[in-house]
Formats: C-alpha cells, sequence, structure tokens
C-alpha cells in the first residue's frame, strides 16, 4: 500500500528559503566590498523582489481559477531554480567565498535567472487567466444564445 499524496500546493518553505539565503548572500558581499558588489547584489535583489511578486500573482490566479500555475517538469536552467532557489544560493555563496572577485559576475548571472523564472511564471499566469476569460465569455455568449432560441 502506497502513501497518498497531498493534493494541495507544495510547502513553500523551498522558495522562501531560497529567496533569504539569496538576500543575505548578496547583502553581505555588498557590506564586505560595496565599491566591487553593490551593483550585482542590488540586480540579485530587483530579481528576487521580481520573483516574489510573480509568485504571489501565480498564486492569487490559481485561487482564482482553479488551475495549477507552478511551472515544473521543463528541462531548462531558467526554471530549474524555482523552488530549489537555495541550492543556486549556496553554489554562489560557496564560488564567491573561494573567489570573491567572481561575486559580480555570478551574482548577475543569478540575478538574470531569477528575473528570468519570474517573468516565465507571470507570463503562465497571464496566459491562464486570458484562456479563462475566453472561456467565460464563450459559455456566456452560448447561454445567452440558447435563451433567445437560436
Amino acid at each position: 500500500m502506497t502513501a497518498a499524496r497531498p493534493n494541495g500546493p507544495p510547502l513553500a518553505a523551498g522558495p522562501a528559503l531560497g529567496s533569504v539565503l539569496t538576500l543575505a548572500l548578496a547583502l553581505a558581499f555588498a557590506w564586505w566590498d560595496p565599491a566591487q558588489n553593490r551593483w550585482p547584489a542590488l540586480a540579485l535583489v530587483m530579481g528576487l523582489g521580481l520573483d516574489t511578486a510573480a509568485r504571489i500573482a501565480a498564486r492569487a490566479v490559481r485561487q482564482r481559477t482553479g488551475v495549477e500555475t507552478e511551472i515544473r517538469g521543463l528541462p531548462s536552467p531558467i526554471l530549474a531554480l524555482g523552488n530549489a532557489a537555495w541550492i543556486a544560493a549556496v553554489v554562489v555563496a560557496v564560488a564567491a567565498g573561494l573567489r570573491p572577485a567572481l561575486f559580480p559576475l555570478l551574482a548577475s548571472a543569478l540575478a538574470g535567472l531569477v528575473a528570468m523564472g519570474a517573468c516565465a511564471r507571470l507570463a503562465l499566469a497571464r496566459m491562464v487567466v486570458t484562456i479563462e476569460a475566453a472561456e467565460r465569455a464563450a459559455a456566456e455568449a452560448k447561454r445567452k444564445g440558447e435563451d433567445t432560441g437560436r
């Protein structure tokens, strides 16, 4: 007998942990060498902000439409960071800890990946809302057509 898997959404601990670790990483390196790391750290913080907004929007769409808006199963380095961003934060922290001069490059790359994943999440949420609105309009038009006897 196998255990039943819960039907609810997965815990948000993975994305939250990734965001906290990545934010701590950006702030630590910006504090340590502001002249070199200020702008890459800011890009990383802004990417995290966009990702947070995209997750909030996706959750709102899921609650409104009942359609799952989580991106899963796609073989992409952009979307692979989704719920395991903490792994990327740890890798960047270790690499930048060993070679601090690499932090601007690594932080900029991670910021880009996080932002692209957030944009993909927002695009999916928009598609779900658009399709749901079109289906609702078609059902309303069909209902009106039946009411008039056409």
